[in-house]
């Protein structure tokens, strides 16, 4: 019966913790970082797709959404007591 060792990290990071392990130029660290954030945005870009479709949402519906102003508005510490 095989032993497995037991860690908090799961298979990516374990992967990405070997391949530091041989150490990495600087250079070789930054094409790291962009293929990191290249995957990273496919998998978002693929959620934010899923997400559209079930809704049955437009591109226009969602680009509006995007820039809309959402934030609520709150009356200053001064007029907070004028009501």
């Amino acid at each position: 019966m095989e032993a497995s060792l037991q860690t908090p990290f799961n298979e990516a990071q374990l992967e990405i913790l070997k391949l530091f392990s041989q150490g990495l130029t600087e250079a070789q660290l930054e094409e790291l970082r962009r293929v990191l954030i290249a995957f990273r945005f496919k998998l978002l870009d693929a959620h934010v797709e899923q997400v559209v479709e079930r809704k049955g949402l437009t591109i226009e519906q969602v680009n509006k959404t995007s820039w809309s102003h959402r934030r609520t508005p709150y009356k200053s510490k001064q007029n907070a007591g004028k009501s």
